[in-house]
C-alpha cells in the first residue's frame, strides 16, 4: 500500500467556497484505473485530476480526470487547479517566479499550459482544442422538457451547435437563473443524443465586464451541475465570435498586449459559487485559430490516502 497526497482545490476565484472545486492527486504514479475511479468517487466532486509522469516524450507531464462515475477527456478548471497545487509547491520546476511552461499530455491530445507565478499570485492558462461546432436544426421536445425551458425561450437569432457538448443560447438571464431541470431525464436524454453535457447561456451578464453567463449540466456522467466548467466556456467564447457579432450583438472585450481578445465567461451565481473564466483568442484572417482558458485558484483542504 501506498500514500498519495490529495489537494482541495477552488478554480476560477480568488476566494474559497466559490468556483468550482477539484481534488488533486499528486504523483498518482502506481494507481490503477479502478483505484482513480475509486478515489475519485469518494472524493465526490465534479472532477478529481491525476497527476502522472507522461508516457510520451513529446509532453512534460500527463493528467487523467475522473467525475464521480466516470473518466473524461478534458477539465479546466481540474487542469487550473492542478498546475496552481504545483507552481504553490514549486514543483514541476516552478519554485521561481515567472513564466513557466508545459506540454500536458491528455486524452484530448498534447495541450499548452503557461504558469505565471508572481507576487501577486499564481495564474494557469491552458490551451484547449478547437471546438468543431455542428449546427442543429431544432432542439428535441424531449430535452428540452429535461432542461425546465420552452423553444420560446431559446435565442433564435443564434445557433444551437454541438460539440462534444450541446450549446443552447437563451434570451433572458432571469430565464437562466430560474430553470430546474429534471437530471434523470437529462442524463438519458443526453446519453440517447450521445451528448457529454449541456451548457445553457446569454449574453446578458451580472457583470458589465463579462462577456456571457452560463450553466453547465452533465447527468449522463455523474455530474448535475458544474460550477464553473473551463471547458465548456473555451468554445463559448469561439462561438461568441463566429456567431454573436454576425447576429447584431455586443459582445464585452479587450485587446490583449500580445493582440488576443479576451471574453469573461461567468459562472456558478446560480449555485453560490461564482466563479469567472478568461477566455482568450487568437485570431487570423480565418478567424479564431487557437483558444485558452486562465484563472486563478485557492488551495482549501491539504490530505492523502492510503491504497
Amino acid at each position: 500500500m501506498k500514500t498519495y497526497r490529495i489537494k482541495h482545490v477552488d478554480a476560477f476565484t480568488t476566494r474559497v467556497f466559490a468556483g468550482n472545486f477539484a481534488g488533486v492527486v499528486l504523483e498518482a504514479d502506481g494507481l490503477t484505473d479502478t483505484q482513480m475511479q475509486m478515489i475519485a468517487r469518494e472524493k465526490n466532486l465534479s472532477e478529481t485530476a491525476f497527476v502522472l509522469q507522461p508516457t510520451t516524450k513529446k509532453a512534460d507531464m500527463q493528467i487523467r480526470w475522473f467525475t464521480p462515475a466516470a473518466e473524461v477527456p478534458l477539465c479546466g478548471h481540474a487542469t487550473i487547479a492542478s498546475f496552481h497545487v504545483l507552481a504553490q509547491e514549486g514543483l514541476a520546476g516552478m519554485k521561481t517566479e515567472g513564466q513557466h511552461f508545459f506540454r500536458l499530455q491528455t486524452k484530448s491530445g498534447i495541450l499548452a499550459v503557461r504558469v505565471e507565478k508572481n507576487f501577486h499570485g499564481i495564474t494557469v492558462e491552458l490551451e484547449l482544442p478547437m471546438p468543431n461546432f455542428h449546427a442543429k436544426k431544432s432542439i428535441p421536445a424531449s430535452m428540452l422538457d429535461a432542461l425546465g425551458i420552452g423553444s420560446g425561450d431559446v435565442e433564435a437569432k443564434m445557433p444551437v451547435v454541438f460539440d462534444s457538448y450541446l450549446y443552447i443560447p437563451l434570451k433572458k438571464l432571469a430565464k437562466l437563473g430560474t430553470m430546474k431541470p429534471n437530471f434523470q431525464q437529462l442524463a438519458n436524454t443526453s446519453r440517447s443524443a450521445k451528448v457529454l453535457g449541456v451548457c445553457l447561456f446569454t449574453l446578458e451578464t451580472v457583470e458589465k465586464q463579462s462577456a456571457v453567463h452560463s450553466r453547465f449540466f452533465a447527468p449522463a456522467v455523474g455530474i448535475n451541475e458544474d460550477p464553473v466548467t473551463g471547458s465548456a466556456n473555451g468554445p463559448l467564447g469561439v462561438y461568441l465570435h463566429q456567431y454573436a457579432s454576425s447576429a447584431g450583438f455586443s459582445v464585452a472585450s479587450r485587446e490583449l498586449s500580445d493582440g488576443r481578445i479576451e471574453y469573461v465567461g461567468e459562472q456558478g451565481d446560480e449555485v453560490d459559487r461564482p466563479g469567472r473564466v478568461k477566455i482568450r483568442l487568437t485570431v487570423g484572417q480565418r478567424g479564431v485559430e487557437k483558444v485558452s482558458i486562465a484563472g486563478e485558484a485557492v488551495t482549501v483542504m491539504d490530505s492523502s490516502i492510503t491504497c
